[in-house]
């Protein structure tokens, strides 16, 4: 599958069981078809071994023919057993083989399908989700039909030895059979009634693990809080709940599985027992050679040890499967935000945006109301107003990142739900307040705005935004890598390197939301040149707090409380001394003041 169809994945299987049917083994169904052959097959040593000891034991209880040398009477045996034992090492060495290959394909192809299909939701479902819970989420995923799978075709294998076994035991020792044939008939039954208990317990201790996951993960990526305000203490304290949560869980979860199998496990004890007075009760009546005997105590031990390992594998198999259970229900919910069926590839000419009658509201608030704006092709437009007054969901809402409740967006005529989100932020270099970085090299930072660009191309975009001389200032310059979310960097140093990826972009609509906010006042003046240069031609959206940084716009667009309050050039609406007026006199060093409830 290439990485567009990736793109393209925006459904998938309501249940868990159906999206294993439809994603676990694409294109590996010869793959699996011979793991499961050759596993079956390295499982035949549970019933060869026990005929090795009934015809080892035989060879010295049976008379050797006359003229016949007892080397020579043994050489078939011993060569069959040769051959028997290589052929089933070398069915374990392919399988092992086959199943590396297999399983690590299966495992990669499930977390890109899973990966996708995430980075598909909207921002509402991010805003809600832990990373780090994400990541366990598909693990889980990925173990409930890896490991689950496997243990499963194993089961059939244990099952397997159990069946022939005992068939093969009817014919010599029935008593013994009808042990057996009881002792599993109880296992199952006990098995059953257990198994609500087990898959609960399962599904508890997951949860616990992930919610626990998510918030270390948390508390880690926040490191330098919790050292600005002395917090390890307070952290152990926040994280001792979901600890012992953890903790309460995983032992319950271990204790169920103890009392699964510690009966059925006193019940086989009794049965050797039982299994040994039968042998001595027949062969005092004759009725039984020493080699039976042998046979059917290495039949019995095979087939307990098989029946052992079958019903501990079903706490394993309802446990990873509950698991995988839960975090499928957790992760894979509808995307709320997809392209329509037809919808077009976005081709931008003029770049004219429409803002039409748009309502938005966050839980249960309006954010913005009736909001009508047009923003002209190559317009430079800057957007004011408090903090709250819906500024940054405007420009949220031209991404797709978020759906109005009512009205639409346009660009070049064209409204932004008919056309494919791939298309609508390809043409929109978007430079966010709050500069996020991979932890990459910086060169690869940069070029996140195009795929395989040249260094000298990234080299340029660095020049544009004035990061190249801090960049080679770094240990390595462009190869540096800059650490867990540009950790190594400084808040204007990230933001120079999302302007410089804005540039290589070179996309015909540019937003920029607070984009020079983390700058000092030397380096705000010499990329606000750079800006100038970007955004001419351009339509351009910018959102600032300090309000010099839009002077020179087109136009100044005031919103406050969800609405257009006032539009003009700068000099226009300080004449007006209207909102705009007030905003520019209360103004401390150039930023706006929060909004006073």
């Amino acid at each position: 599958m290439s990485n567009l169809s990736f793109q393209n994945i925006t459904s998938l299987p309501k249940t868990l069981l159906s999206f294993y049917w439809k994603y676990g083994f694409v294109n590996q169904k010869s793959l699996l078809f011979l793991w499961m052959l050759v596993v079956l097959l390295s499982f035949a040593g549970g019933i060869v071994w026990p005929n090795f000891n009934r015809w080892i034991v035989a060879l010295f209880e049976n008379p050797v023919p006359e003229g016949v040398s007892f080397i020579r009477y043994a050489m078939p045996t011993i060569l069959v057993i040769t051959f028997l034992n290589l052929s089933m090492t070398v069915s374990s060495l392919i399988r092992d083989a086959v199943g590396a290959k297999l399983w690590v394909n299966v495992e990669n192809y499930i977390s890109e399908i899973l990966t996708a299909y995430t980075h598909n939701q909207s921002m509402i479902f991010w805003v809600n989700k832990m990373a780090g819970s994400i990541n366990t989420q598909i693990n889980y995923i990925i173990s409930g039909l890896v490991d689950a799978f496997s243990q499963l075709w194993r089961a059939v294998g244990n099952l397997m030895i159990i069946c022939v076994n005992g068939l093969l035991l009817f014919n010599i020792n029935k008593y013994v059979c009808g042990l057996f044939v009881l002792s599993l008939g109880f296992r199952i039954w006990y098995a059953y009634n257990m198994r609500k208990r087990v898959k609960k317990a399962g599904e508890e201790a997951s949860g616990a693990y992930s919610a626990l996951s998510g918030k270390l993960i948390d508390s880690f990526s926040n490191h330098m809080i919790v050292k600005l305000f002395a917090g390890v203490t307070k952290e152990q304290k926040i994280l001792q709940k979901p600890r012992q949560k953890r903790i309460q869980t995983r032992l319950y979860s271990r204790y169920t599985m103890r009392v699964f199998w510690a009966l059925p496990g006193v019940l086989w004890d009794l049965l050797f027992g039982l299994t040994i007075l039968f042998c001595c009760v027949l062969y005092q009546r004759g009725q039984i050679t020493i080699s039976e005997i042998i046979y059917t105590i290495s039949v019995f031990l095979e087939v307990m040890s098989s029946v052992g390992m079958l019903i501990n594998q079903l706490p394993e198999i309802i446990d990873k499967t509950a698991a995988a259970n839960k975090a499928y229900k957790d992760l894979v919910i509808p995307l709320d935000i997809i392209d329509k069926e037809n919808a077009k590839v976005l081709h931008v000419k003029r770049g004219k945006i429409q803002f039409n009658n748009i309502y938005f509201k966050y839980r249960n608030k309006y954010i913005l109301k009736n909001l009508s704006l047009t923003i002209n092709p190559g317009e430079r437009v800057g957007i004011v107003g408090s903090s709250g007054a819906g500024k940054t969901t405007l420009v949220n809402l031209l991404m797709r990142f978020y759906e109005p409740q009512r009205g639409n967006i346009t660009i070049d005529d064209f409204d932004i739900t008919d056309v494919t989100q791939h298309s609508l932020r390809e043409n929109i270099s978007f430079i966010p307040q709050e500069p996020t970085m991979f932890n990459r090299t910086i060169s690869e930072n940069i070029s996140y705005g195009k795929f395989n660009a040249s260094f000298k191309e990234i080299k340029d975009a660095a020049k544009k935004a004035s990061a190249d001389k801090f960049i080679m200032d770094t240990e390595k310059g462009y190869d540096s890598l800059v650490g867990d979310r540009g950790i190594k960097l400084s808040g204007g140093q990230k933001q120079r390197i999302a302007i410089a990826r804005a540039f290589l972009k070179n996309a015909p609509i540019l937003v920029l939301d607070e984009a020079t906010s983390a700058l000092d006042s030397e380096t705000e003046i010499a990329i606000q040149k750079s800006f100038d240069k970007l955004s001419r031609g351009r339509t351009t959206i910018a959102i600032a707090h300090r309000l010099s940084t839009l002077r020179n716009m087109d136009r100044i667009i005031v919103i406050d409380k969800g609405v257009v309050v006032e539009q003009g050039t700068h000099n226009s609406l300080l004449r007006k001394k209207g909102l705009y007026f007030k905003l520019w006199q209360m103004q401390s060093g150039g930023f706006l003041p929060e909004n006073k409830k």
